[in-house]
């Protein structure tokens, strides 16, 4: 038996995550069974439901297929991901986002098309929960877009032929029944509503986000006026928590853990004005708002 540590290495991670441990401590190791996901036609399929006719793309990802069938330490990897994913109920998915990643990722074993893999393996949960929410057919079109979205979005940033840890647990969202999609915005559904919110509840509805687009700190970046402080202003806002890593992902396309400040790109106005801001040790929070009535 394969240690989880000897897992997290054998694909260059710098450290094992916690969720892996808790992973490990729940998974059946007598259950596992990769065979109908490591399946051609079976992905097909899953291929033909979300739309995904690029030719490059699926070449690779039939590849790693091959490829995992011949190795027992990417199987019981990918079957990880997958129970992070889709089988675990106490939300170890969120400790996706401090996986610490580095230049040697999958550089000596798998591919980013293993994290790809392991969230189209979720197809048949994603169908099942689109029937339970009574999701319309515009509905379930928005969703096919948004996960064929995810399976490229990190090939444009960052340029790999797969996607990021991050970008999986994104896609998750969706397969979980977790998000809709109105128009350009998505919205989630809470497991729970934040003790902190509950006092503003009223009536059978309530609209809350957390995100760097409420952080206090823009109020000092931003020129009045800016529609990122027109869209912060329609909430109010209860709690600030401190996390770098969301905006950096989404302002400046940078995935690693120990960024350099002094080297984040400056293509736009908002980019310039939030690394000066990092540059002198300053920190952006996330804030968790409701949204107001008026």
């Amino acid at each position: 038996m394969n240690s989880v540590e000897e897992l997290a290495k054998y694909i260059g991670l710098v450290k094992v995550p916690k969720s892996w441990y808790e992973a490990f401590k729940n998974m059946n190791m007598e259950e596992i069974s990769l065979e109908k996901f490591l399946d051609k036609r079976y992905f097909s399929n899953i291929l033909e439901f979300y739309r995904i006719d690029d030719e490059e793309f699926k070449t690779n990802l039939f590849e790693t297929i091959e490829l995992i069938k011949k190795d027992k330490k990417l199987q019981l990897i990918l079957y990880l991901f997958y129970y992070i994913l889709f089988i675990d109920r106490t939300e170890l998915y969120k400790d996706i986002w401090n996986w610490e990643i580095s230049n040697n990722l999958f550089k000596n074993a798998g591919s980013y098309m293993v994290p790809v893999i392991a969230l189209l393996s979720g197809c048949e949960i994603h169908k099942k929960n689109m029937g339970k929410r009574n999701f319309d057919k515009e509905q379930i079109e928005e969703q096919i877009k948004n996960i064929k979205a995810c399976c490229f979005l990190d090939k444009k940033r960052f340029n790999i032929d797969g996607i990021g840890f991050r970008q999986m647990v994104l896609g998750s969202y969706f397969i979980n029944g977790k998000i809709i999609q109105v128009g350009r915005l998505q919205y989630e559904y809470p497991d729970e509503i934040p003790n902190e919110v509950l006092k503003y509840k009223e009536g059978n509805y309530m609209y809350i986000t957390e995100s760097w687009l409420l952080s206090n700190e823009l109020d000092d970046i931003l020129d009045k006026g800016s529609n990122i402080l027109k869209f912060k202003d329609k909430f109010d806002i209860i709690k600030q928590t401190e996390n770098n890593k969301e905006f950096l992902n989404f302002v400046f396309q940078e995935k690693g853990e120990k960024i350099n400040y002094n080297f984040l790109k400056e293509d736009t106005k908002l980019q310039k004005k939030l690394k000066k801001y990092l540059i002198n040790n300053k920190k952006i929070h996330i804030g968790l708002g409701v949204l107001k009535n008026n």
